[in-house]
C-alpha cells in the first residue's frame, strides 16, 4: 500500500481533486502519462491510497476546513454541490484559506438540459397512425440541438450551484458531462504520487470486465419490457480518458476571460444572474441510439443446438422498428428527437476525442 501523505509536505500543487472518485481513474494514470510535470493532490473521506482525508461540510462558513488543503492553481470538484451557498462558501472559504484566487472546475450532468421525456411518445402516436396504411409517417416536429447556451432547468438543486459557481468570478467552469464509461480491466487501484513528492507506481489489476461503466451492462435495467424500450431514445456518452484531457485542457488554458464578447453575450442570454465563468456540455461528438444498442448487445438466452437463438429484447425491438416504420438503425437525431452538441468544447481547447464512438470490448 501507497504510504500516505503527510500534509505538512503539501504546500503547492497544479491541481487539487476534491473527491476524487471514480474519476480518478482516468485523471491520475494520464496525468503520470502524458503530464509527469503538474503536480497535483486529491481528497477522500478516508484518506485511503495517499491521499488526503476530508470531507466537506457544505454549512460551514470561512476558511478553516480548508487550512489543511494545499494552494492550487486549479480545483476540480468531483463530488455535486446541491442548493444555494455550497458553492459560494468553497470557493470563498478554500481562496481565503490560500490568500487569492483560483481556477475552479465543477463536474456537472447534461441532466440538468432534459426538459422531459424524448420525442419517443411523439413519434410512437406518428407511426401507429400510420400503419394501417403505406403512406409515409407525419414528418417529425424539427429536431431542435442542445448545445451549452440551450436553456436548462434552474429549479434542479445541481443547476443552481452551478450557476452559483459561474457567478464567482471569470475563473470558473462547469463540465456537464454525459454518460460516463469505460470497461473496467482498466486500473481498479492506483497511487497518487507528486502532492507528496514521492512517485508511487500505479497498481494495475483486471478488475470486472464491463463493470457498473458499460452501456452494454445497464441494458438488463434499461430494457425490462417492450414498454420501457419504446420509451428510450438516444444516448451519450463520454469516455474516462476524455474527460480527463479535458480537465487538464482546462487547467492549462489562458487566463480568462480570452473569450469574446459575442460569447460572453450569449452565456449571459435569458440568464437571471450574471455568469461570469462558462458552462460547457462534454460528449464523445455521437448520438447513440437505445434500440441499436439492445439489438447488438441484449444479453441472450442459453444456447441451443436444435435453432439459433436471439434475446427477447432484440426481437422486441425488431417488433419496435415495424410498428414504428422504422427501417434501419441507428435512428436519426431526428427520430430520436434528443441529441447533444458539445462542439464548442472540443473545439475552443483544440482537441478531439480520442475514445469517441462506444463498442463493447473497447477500453
Amino acid at each position: 500500500m501507497a504510504p500516505s501523505v503527510s500534509l505538512s509536505s503539501v504546500t503547492s500543487v497544479d491541481l487539487l481533486i476534491l473527491g476524487l472518485g471514480w474519476t480518478g481513474t482516468f485523471l491520475a494514470p494520464h496525468l503520470k502519462s502524458s503530464h509527469p510535470s503538474l503536480s497535483y493532490a486529491a481528497t477522500t473521506r478516508d484518506g485511503r491510497d495517499g491521499t488526503l482525508a476530508w470531507t466537506w461540510d457544505p454549512e460551514q462558513e470561512g476558511a478553516a476546513q480548508y487550512e489543511t488543503l494545499p494552494r492550487a492553481k486549479t480545483v476540480v470538484v468531483v463530488f455535486p454541490i446541491k442548493g444555494e451557498g455550497g458553492s459560494r462558501r468553497l470557493v470563498e472559504g478554500y481562496e481565503e484559506a490560500v490568500g487569492g484566487r483560483v481556477r475552479w472546475i465543477q463536474l456537472g450532468s447534461t441532466g440538468i438540459f432534459d426538459g422531459g421525456p424524448t420525442l419517443a411518445a411523439t413519434r410512437a402516436a406518428v407511426a401507429k397512425a400510420s400503419s394501417s396504411s403505406e403512406k409515409p409517417p407525419a414528418p417529425a416536429e424539427p429536431l431542435e440541438w442542445t448545445t451549452r447556451h440551450s436553456l436548462y432547468d434552474r429549479t434542479n438543486a445541481r443547476a443552481i450551484a452551478e450557476d452559483e459557481l459561474l457567478s464567482m468570478h471569470e475563473e470558473t467552469f462547469v463540465l456537464n458531462l454525459s454518460g460516463l464509461w469505460v470497461r473496467r480491466s482498466l486500473l481498479s487501484r492506483f497511487f497518487l504520487y507528486s502532492a507528496s513528492g514521492k512517485k508511487e507506481e500505479l497498481t494495475e489489476s483486471p478488475g470486472e470486465q464491463g463493470g457498473t461503466r458499460d452501456p452494454a451492462n445497464w441494458i438488463p435495467r434499461i430494457a425490462t419490457s417492450k414498454a420501457a424500450l419504446e420509451a428510450k431514445g438516444s444516448l451519450h456518452l463520454i469516455h474516462g480518458l476524455d474527460v480527463s484531457r479535458a480537465i487538464i485542457a482546462v487547467h492549462l488554458s489562458p487566463p480568462s476571460p480570452s473569450f469574446s464578447s459575442q460569447q460572453q453575450q450569449q452565456d449571459k442570454k435569458e440568464q437571471t444572474q450574471p455568469l461570469l465563468g462558462r458552462r460547457y456540455i462534454l460528449t464523445d461528438l455521437r448520438v447513440l441510439d437505445w434500440f441499436d444498442l439492445v439489438s447488438r448487445y441484449a444479453p441472450g438466452p442459453p444456447s441451443s443446438s436444435s435453432h439459433e437463438e436471439t434475446p427477447p429484447a432484440a426481437l422486441w425491438v425488431q417488433q419496435l422498428m415495424d410498428e414504428h416504420n422504422i427501417r434501419s438503425l441507428p435512428r436519426t437525431p431526428q427520430e430520436l428527437g434528443r441529441a447533444l452538441d458539445s462542439r464548442e468544447f472540443w473545439r475552443e481547447f483544440g482537441l478531439m476525442p480520442v475514445r469517441g464512438g462506444y463498442e463493447r470490448g473497447r477500453l
